[in-house]
């Protein structure tokens, strides 16, 4: 046991004893940030339930603490961390909803146990999750302990029938940890090979290197027998430790009913270890307070293994906490309006750098999509320019276009009347109606503008990231920036109405790109074929110009309107020298028989020579009226095919030239009213926010924000407290102290 004294001068030294504490502050600290980024040493205890752990427990706190009863009474994970004081003695469980409150009676400790077991498990369930206990008492050493449910084979009625299982895993979860003390809590009167805390600590330490072996029972072995073997090693039928076994005397279940106290069951077991023949010369290695110190020693041993890494681990987590806190708002009303100021000139600067391009918007980077103001030039040079020029002047859906309409609408224009040439009033209206498609196209590209601005106005808002901290104050940006852009949106598309408007009623027949005469030269080309050489080409455009002729050149003009009038003449059918008459008579003109009066009675229409009207037919019904008029309605004379073919190649050659301008013109209406007004006023409406008396209002941080601040503010704290006591530690060890 000589290895077991010099251990013991680590207990005795003051500067090494306080590792411990260093430990348990940790895990404070680890319990605030709820996570647990140091494997810590630590020591479990491990038992059956019948095998006496908690008496055990209790015997080292030096107080009767824990909850009793019959089933599983222990179905959580209880950490208890004793720390020696100078006069009070007293419990804390500061992971709970009343973490500064003391408790001096122990009975209340026990019941507080049993609530929070059942605040964290259930009424009968289990959790990992530990309940934290502190104990402070002149009576302890520096020690932390962490008591598991005891290992069971059955269950009660009521309880899960892999509860067992469950056990079995939690108790694992603890004692595998390569930094975890077992403590093996069996009871002496039965056969250790069948011991479950053996068994399990034999599982994750089947070397026996970090478990120790606690012997209780041992006044209650039967007569003649004892474990004295089994303490000293020399059994080699029980399973090798190399921390060995200590034994243990409990209270009895008469001591507990009777409420014996902890001071006198220690009296009680230390008369019994030095009046027992088996165990007399072993006493300064058996008993509670060698268990203590013992385990005091081996904790300490742990810890100094560990402290390089505890130490270096402990310096990034400060670092880390260091800079959550700097990342979580300040909340002080003395720096509120600055840091809106601040908060808002970042989200502006967001906002525009997404549109602008600028390098310093985060998000830019992305090269799988485009994004910002890339996209929106996407949508004008791309998307929109592509659905303009595809609109095709003979594509329009409701029938315009159709040859009968035309000319129909050229024949209303002119009137009674009627008229030898086109009117410009039929081109107008044609014109203006193609136009008016372009209103559809032109609103729903400043709609997906809006879309990609609200997109942006979401992408700045997530940037700023201090913005999840105050929901207030990013609501707020949120609904200046929505009113601004939907104002803007409206305006913009008020602005392209009036845009379609005005090309509509203004048509621009002196536009400097809308070549009228080539148009209408086509069209003769097209209809009569083409001139016989370039120089004929070259005359008849020259005369449709409009400039000056020689006579000799006007002569070779008549004679290619001559020729192009034969080719007319040729194409017409008889039929069509007609009159109006003998189309509402449905083709029933009378033959040129009679010589003049046949003649002159069909060209009159129906009226005979002595100026009486005759019927166009015996009976005239209205079904009869309308058939007629039908007829002469699809009836078209090669005149008026010339004069539709010369409005529709007139129509498309001004509607290609609108497309230009809309192309060009739509997307500086947005650009303007909606992209860069939307910057200019968004940017002097937001940051009316600083001056608004609710500022301290907006700037509010959420309950999430002040809990998460709370918390790690406090693990800061905790953590810089034990680097304090970590230095000093290491301090007084190298100067010896």
């Amino acid at each position: 046991m000589a290895a077991a004294a010099g251990d013991g001068e680590y207990a005795e030294n003051d500067g090494i004893q306080k590792l411990i504490p260093i430990v348990n502050k940790l895990r404070e600290a680890f319990s605030v940030m709820h996570e647990d980024p140091i494997d810590l040493p630590m020591i479990a205890v491990v038992g059956s339930q019948s095998a006496g752990k908690s008496s055990v427990l209790e015997n080292i706190v030096g107080r009767s603490f824990l909850p009793r009863g019959s089933g599983i009474v222990t179905r959580c994970p209880c950490e208890i961390r004793m720390h020696a004081t100078e006069s009070e003695e007293y419990g804390m469980f500061k992971a709970s909803s009343e973490p500064e409150r003391k408790y001096y009676d122990f009975n209340e400790i026990r019941l507080k146990i049993e609530s929070e077991t059942n605040r964290l498990a259930g009424k009968k369930g289990l959790t990992v999750d530990p309940i934290l206990l502190d104990i402070f008492s002149p009576n302890v050493l520096d020690l932390t302990l962490v008591d598991l449910p005891g290992a069971v084979r059955t269950v009660t009625e009521g309880q899960d029938a892999d509860t067992p299982q469950k056990i079995h895993q939690m108790i694992l979860r603890y004692i595998a940890q390569p930094n975890c003390i077992v403590l093996a809590v069996s009871a002496a009167n039965n056969d250790l090979a069948v011991s479950d805390a053996i068994a399990l600590s034999q599982q994750v330490d089947p070397k026996g290197e970090r478990t120790i072996g606690v012997l209780t029972k041992l006044d209650l072995m039967d007569e003649g027998t004892n474990a004295r073997r089994i303490i000293t090693g020399e059994d080699d039928t029980a399973p090798k430790l190399k921390l060995g076994y200590i034994g243990v005397v409990n209270r009895s279940q008469k001591d507990i009913i009777d409420h014996r106290s902890i001071t006198d069951a220690r009296e009680k077991e230390a008369q019994y270890f030095a009046s027992e023949p088996a165990y007399r010369s072993l006493f300064a290695r058996m008993g509670t307070q060698h268990l203590v110190t013992r385990c005091s020693e081996q904790l300490v041993q742990a810890i100094q293994r560990e402290l390089p890494t505890i130490s270096k681990k402990l310096n990034q987590l400060i670092y880390q906490k260091n800079q959550e806190l700097k990342a979580l708002p300040d909340t002080q009303p003395a720096t509120l309006r600055s840091m809106m100021t601040e908060v808002i000139h970042a989200f502006i600067d967001a906002f525009n750098g997404l549109i602008d391009g600028l390098k310093k918007a985060s998000g830019l980077e992305d090269t799988s999509e485009l994004v910002g103001g890339a996209r929106i030039e996407a949508l004008f040079s791309s998307v929109f320019r592509t659905e303009i020029f595809d609109l095709q002047v003979f594509e329009a859906t409701d029938g315009s276009l159709a040859e009968d309409n035309i000319r129909i609408l050229m024949k209303n224009t002119k009137g009674l009347g009627g008229g030898l040439f086109m009117d410009n009033a039929a081109l107008d209206k044609m014109i203006a109606k193609q136009i008016e498609r372009f209103r559809d196209p032109s609103i729903k590209c400043a709609r997906m503008v809006y879309d990609e601005m609200s997109k942006l106005q979401n992408s700045a808002v997530d940037e700023v990231a201090v913005l999840g901290a105050f929901p207030k104050a990013r609501l707020a940006i949120i609904e200046v920036v929505s009113r601004v852009l939907s104002g803007q949106h409206d305006k913009t598309v008020e602005h392209l109405n009036t845009f379609v408007e005005m090309n509509c009623h203004r048509i621009n027949y002196d536009h400097p790109d809308f070549d009228s005469v080539r148009v209408m030269h086509e069209v003769e080309l097209r209809r009569f074929g083409d001139e016989e050489n370039e120089e004929e080409k070259t005359l008849v455009l020259k005369a449709h110009s409009g400039q000056e002729l020689t006579n000799e050149e006007k002569a070779k003009v008549r004679g290619i309107m001559e020729r192009r009038q034969r080719a007319a003449q040729a194409q017409q059918p008889r039929s069509a020298d007609r009159g109006v008459a003998s189309h509402f008579q449905g083709g029933m003109a009378a033959p040129a028989t009679n010589g003049g009066a046949a003649a002159g009675q069909a060209g009159l229409g129906g009226f005979g020579s002595a100026g009486t009207p005759t019927p166009l037919v015996r009976q005239t019904s209205k079904d009869l009226q309308n058939s007629r008029l039908h007829t002469f309605l699809k009836t078209i004379s090669p005149k008026e095919q010339t004069q539709v073919e010369q409005v529709v190649a007139l129509t498309d050659a001004y509607f290609s030239l609108a497309k230009k301008s809309v192309v060009d013109q739509v997307p500086k209406y947005i650009q303007l009213l909606l992209v860069e007004h939307t910057q200019k006023k968004v940017a002097k409406e937001v940051m009316m926010l600083v001056s608004d008396a609710n500022v301290e209002e907006l700037m509010s941080p959420s309950d999430d924000v002040k809990i998460r601040r709370e918390e790690t503010q406090a693990a800061l704290e905790k953590l810089q407290e034990a680097h304090s006591m970590l230095f000093e530690v290491s301090k007084a060890a190298s100067t010896g102290l």
